[in-house]
């Protein structure tokens, strides 16, 4: 059996930012109110997904990756759900200051607001009021077209591996 290597630049900015999401999800639930620490976190977790995407999509290009298309896969996977919740987690923190974000009270209201602007939906039921929310709507709106790049590509590359994959297993 074959030695599987994985690069560090492709998996470590994704733990990264799955550790700041705990972070952030455990200072919500004790009330810790250290906005500083909240935004630092914010701002180094998102750094870490954009870095990990980017650098995810450059390799792809240069085919120059040295994991497989499964495990990249796997890895894009959970930098989406951690997307969703570190936007849902600043977005519940943002709401919590006045005249920020109108109708978003609850954690699920966060996840709500984050999917239907990752999906770009937008039913108006939750609406970003402040200059800080709508700047953060906006990070996001960019983000997710970094992501969406990302999940194309990767899948497109998936699909030519499982076909060049069945070519030849079938020539066997």
């Amino acid at each position: 059996m074959a030695h599987r290597r994985y690069s560090l630049r492709t998996y470590l900015p994704a733990v990264i930012a799955g550790f700041i999401v705990v972070l952030l999800i455990v200072m919500r639930t004790i009330g810790a109110d250290l906005p500083v620490v909240a935004a630092t976190s914010f701002v180094v977790g998102l750094a870490c997904l954009a870095f990990a995407l980017g650098d995810m999509l450059v390799s792809d290009v240069r085919r120059t990756y040295v994991e497989s298309i499964q495990f990249r896969a796997v890895v894009l996977a959970v930098m989406i759900v951690e997307t969703v919740l570190l936007f849902a987690t600043t977005y519940r923190t943002v709401s919590d200051l006045p005249g920020e974000i109108n109708g978003l009270s609850t954690p699920l209201d966060a996840v709500y607001f984050t999917m239907t602007t990752l999906m770009t939906i937008g039913f108006g039921d939750i609406s970003a009021e402040g200059q800080l929310a709508r700047g953060l709507v906006l990070t996001q709106m960019v983000f997710t077209v970094l992501l969406l790049t990302a999940s194309v590509r990767l899948f497109t590359s998936l699909v030519r591996v499982l076909t060049v994959q069945e070519g030849e297993r079938r020539r066997d």
